[in-house]
């Protein structure tokens, strides 16, 4: 499986504290079955000289380890959506996704901004693609799931964590996760693992609901399929169609 979203470069951010963790995210992605891995650290302003060195050092430091385990480990950024995202693309950072012109791009966590769509619309048009990280966790999606369809119409992807499918991040993030599955609007999946700990401890049981969800090929599409396209510069599948399904019918007794 390919992960483009984690935070395992040591001392970078809120992801791993220090080396000794990213060793350990690096064994659960093995034990998970993935085979690649992409290193995704907060951007939250415009890229300097100083982070960008810190983060090519951890980088480092990680991919041997990375590599010794059959693990292939991308370059990235995780980048917080402002107003001067757009300029940054414009004139060249290298804030994407392991050098091609996927950038992955969050949201705040508590309201729509009035500058989100018109942002948006300026990244695409400098040229990038946008994978959009956990939509089933923004309170706007999960109270209004047409904002995501709007997202998708325009042709952004979006990224779910696989963990909300287990109820890591709550009942409102499960709920909207099977939503935007159930109205064909999930393009990949991904970990977002800070640790070893609870985002990942949360995918096997993740894995397992997408499998009762959308079955074993549709758990390939969104893990493997999708993202090596986009990161081959070619459109994903069409989202997995999951036919909708009552509260009653996700009652563990229903599939037995």
């Amino acid at each position: 499986m390919i992960d483009l979203h984690s935070h395992v470069l040591p001392g970078i951010d809120d992801g791993a504290p220090n080396l000794d963790v990213s060793i350990a995210m690096l064994d659960a992605w093995v034990a998970n079955g993935f085979h690649t891995v992409a290193a995704t650290p907060h951007l939250m302003q415009p890229l300097d000289a100083s982070y960008a060195a810190a983060v090519d050092r951890a980088f480092r430091e990680v991919e041997p380890l990375a590599a010794a385990r059959g693990l292939t480990l991308l370059r990235g950024y995780e980048i917080r959506l402002s107003p001067g995202v757009p300029d940054q693309l414009r004139r060249g950072d290298m804030i994407g996704l392991d050098g091609t012109d996927l950038v992955l791009i969050d949201l705040p966590f508590t309201d729509w901004p009035l500058y989100v769509d018109d942002t948006l619309f300026g990244v695409q048009t400098s040229g990038s693609r946008i994978i959009l990280a956990h939509p089933e966790r923004y309170p706007p999606i999960q109270e209004d799931p047409s904002k995501a369809e709007e997202l998708v119409g325009r042709g952004i992807y979006l990224q779910v964590t696989i963990g909300s499918f287990s109820g890591a991040f709550g009942k409102r993030a499960k709920k909207s996760a099977e939503t935007l599955l159930e109205r064909g609007l999930v393009h990949l999946l991904a970990t977002d693992a800070h640790s070893a700990g609870h985002r990942m401890a949360a995918v096997p049981a993740g894995l397992d609901r997408l499998r009762d969800l959308i079955g074993e090929g549709g758990l390939h599409q969104l893990t493997i399929e999708a993202p090596a396209s986009l990161l081959n510069g070619d459109p994903p599948p069409e989202p997995v169609a999951m036919a909708a399904t009552t509260w009653r019918d996700r009652l563990p007794w229903r599939r037995i």
